[in-house]
């Protein structure tokens, strides 16, 4: 079977392949907890509910030949890391109380991580997932149904105005330049997809159009291949124009559109109003990442449905 390392810049996949490739197990050291235990019976679980995959945030994955996915994270943020190594602590709180704030972060985790797989087309919105939790004091094994998850279910919603693969696309391209920035440096963009026709009409250009007179594959935001394009004019100045079916219009346009009664997050700038403002007056999906911390903010109906944090972020 196949250990996949997802990150924000792991490409779209329709299958994975399955192969055995885990490292043999090194012998353990008394008093120390055989992981392989946790992990063998994880994954035993998972064939037998039929799950979608096994996440897990530690790399100590026994070698086990099985035909469910096995997804390895490494967590981006200190904190995230912090959370999974931190003893319980000894506070006011019963033991019960505390397991179960462990339990209710550890959830999170786990919900967190499908996303990103949901994200990079690697599960769907529906079916089980089971997670491996590994803490300083102890280890865990979860079963999360993927139904639960709010966010996912937020994104599908935004599918009635543009294609799935389109939205995940954008995601994708979004979580990248949220993790990664360009050449070292963080900066914000922001993506209207859907209604292209009104939008355009709505909007000016504030750089010649990059996009213009390209070929329909360069232009094809779900074609992997004009990502890096994609990346390099997101530093421009203006928002990306986006067909429903993911056929990319312009970039580098100004929104012509008053803002001004746009319900916002405080703090946040034009481009977020902007881009709120235009899903209130068309039929559109906006997709914005914001210049400071990369937060990704989907909007619809001049709302904001769906914010992600950096923190999910998952880097190999």
């Amino acid at each position: 079977m196949e250990t996949v390392i997802l990150s924000g810049a792991a490409p779209l996949q329709s299958n994975v392949n399955i192969q055995n490739v885990f490292p043999e197990k090194s012998n353990i050291l008394p008093g120390k907890r055989d992981f392989s235990i946790i992990t063998n019976s994880a994954i035993s679980v998972a064939e037998k509910l039929r799950a979608s995959a096994v996440i897990t945030f530690s790399e100590e994955v026994t070698k086990i030949s099985t035909g469910v996915p096995v997804f390895v994270f490494t967590g981006r943020k200190l904190a995230m890391m912090n959370e999974l190594t931190r003893p319980i602590e000894e506070t006011g709180k019963s033991i019960y109380e505390r397991m179960e704030e462990r339990a209710r972060s550890a959830v999170e985790e786990i919900s967190e991580a499908s996303l990103i797989a949901f994200i990079n087309n690697l599960i769907d919105t529906e079916g089980l997932v089971v997670g491996i939790i590994k803490m300083k004091d102890s280890d865990s094994i979860i079963v999360y149904d993927l139904a639960t998850n709010k966010i996912m279910k937020k994104l599908m919603e935004c599918t009635e105005r543009v294609e799935a693969r389109v939205l995940r696309s954008v995601l994708n391209i979004g979580l990248q330049i949220a993790c990664q920035g360009r050449e070292g440096k963080s900066f914000g963009t922001a993506f209207i997809i859907g209604d292209s026709n009104e939008v355009m009409r709505r909007s000016h250009p504030l750089v010649l159009n990059p996009f213009e007179g390209q070929s329909k594959e360069n232009c094809d935001i779900v074609n992997t291949q004009s990502w890096e394009t994609v990346k390099s004019f997101a530093q421009l100045d203006g928002v990306f124009v986006i067909t429903g079916k993911g056929i990319i219009r312009a970039a580098g346009r100004y929104l012509d559109i008053n803002a001004k009664d746009v319900p916002t997050e405080k703090g946040l700038g034009g481009r977020h109003a902007s881009a709120a403002a235009i899903t209130r007056d068309t039929e559109t999906i906006a997709v914005t990442v914001s210049t400071s911390g990369g937060t990704i903010r989907v909007f619809k109906d001049g709302l904001e449905v769906v914010k992600i944090e950096p923190d999910i972020m998952l880097v190999q």
